[in-house]
């Protein structure tokens, strides 16, 4: 067989084998298809060493590249957003060079005017009274046997300091005229004080210029009173601001008391405004009378409802006091202003004392204005309620 003949096992043909075949020709193909599949994964491992070599040399100028662009970015976007919000640079200056309207600040709503501030303006005097027009029955008492305060009364006392110079021989009964309400309406209540002397003015707490007002009725030759607002009975029927209610802690009820106590000064006593609720409780009526009580001061009890327990506390407490007879005005018309003090004069001749309230309407200050000046001549003297007192306390 030649040199390089070679039977095949399988075949049996034969086969030429030169050893100069594969020489210059590179590797050749694998025979097999696992052999070429590993062929393929080392070409591709290859190939992915190869990228990762020139990736690693190259994340330096990415990273630097990121950089660069995120800065770019973040600038722009700034200053898109700003532009936004603000506005362009022409716009603000425009602003700039143009003062801002002044802000003006939401007023707050003004605190609320009491029912009875304002009463001064008003064409009419409104008819601040839980009588509603209907006359209230006449109170008639007997002088009391015993006078057990008499003793605890003296010259240093405050309702003693602060009365009128008036002699009382108490030879003929006394009339003490009473006009409570006083101060809010001004004209009428300058009118009150033109009426003949002596007459007892009570002034309401929340008066304006109420010091200046009260010199001005003592200085024409009047007694003064503090007319202190309480709760009435009537749901619909306003005592005014800070009046003692039935509703309060006793706290509440000192610190209005007092409050009202302060508000002027130079009075003898302290008489309710309204108050038929307010009189008929016990509780926050001695808390009212003992400060007034502290102060040196007397009561007088307006009575407005048959329940009153002004009269009894004071007792209690040893306080000089006294009580109304004869409401005047409840019915608002000159007529029976009149018919009312010819009740006052009844009452005068029966018990020795007449103490009549009233307030500043036209009817009832023309009606005193006529009246008034006869009283001598009738056998009656006209006198303050301190003198009403002095004789209720059979004092000198």
């Amino acid at each position: 067989m030649a040199q390089g003949t070679k039977r095949s096992p399988r075949t049996g043909r034969k086969t030429t084998r030169s050893g100069k075949s594969g020489r210059g020709r590179g590797k050749a193909a694998p025979a097999t298809i696992g052999a070429r599949l590993d062929a393929v994964l080392a070409w591709g491992d290859a190939l992915w060493r190869r990228a990762g070599a020139a990736l690693a040399s190259r994340r330096a100028f990415f990273s630097a590249a990121g950089l660069i662009v995120l800065l770019v970015v973040g600038v722009g976007g700034g200053y898109w957003l700003a532009q936004a919000l603000v506005g362009s640079p022409g716009t603000r200056a425009a602003s700039v060079s143009r003062p801002p309207a002044a802000a003006t600040a939401p007023k707050a709503p003004p605190p609320p005017v009491p029912k009875y501030g304002s009463i001064d303006e008003l064409p009419d005097l409104p008819r601040y009274s839980e009588a509603e027009g209907q006359p209230r029955p006449v109170y008639e008492e007997r002088p009391p046997a015993v006078t057990p305060v008499a003793r605890r009364s003296s010259a240093d006392a405050t309702w003693m300091r602060n009365a009128i110079a008036f002699q009382d021989d108490r030879s003929r009964p006394l009339i003490v005229i009473v006009i409570d309400d006083m101060g809010l309406d001004r004209p009428r209540s300058r009118r009150v004080l033109d009426l003949p002397a002596p007459l007892t003015l009570s002034f309401l707490p929340y008066a304006r210029e109420l010091q200046d007002q009260a010199q001005a009725a003592r200085g024409r030759g009047h007694e003064l009173m503090l007319h202190l607002p309480m709760e009435p009975m009537s749901s619909v029927t306003d005592p005014g601001p800070n009046a003692l209610l039935t509703t309060l802690a006793d706290d509440a009820i000192r610190r209005r008391t007092v409050a009202a106590l302060d508000s002027f000064g130079g009075y003898v006593a302290v008489n309710n405004h309204m108050g038929s609720r307010f009189t008929t409780w016990r509780p926050g009526v001695e808390t009212a009378l003992k400060l007034m009580q502290a102060r040196g001061l007397a009561w007088l009890d307006s009575r407005t409802h048959a329940q009153s327990v002004g009269g009894l506390v004071a007792d209690e407490l040893g306080m000089p006091h006294v009580d109304r007879h004869v409401f005047l005005d409840d019915v608002d018309s000159t007529d029976n202003v009149r018919q009312q003090l010819a009740e006052t004069e009844r009452v005068a001749r029966r018990q020795g004392v007449a103490i009549a309230i009233g307030h500043p309407h036209d009817a009832t200050i023309s009606a005193l204005a006529e009246w008034l000046p006869g009283l001598r001549g009738k056998g009656f003297v006209q006198g303050p309620i301190s003198a009403a007192i002095k004789r209720r306390l059979r004092l000198e």
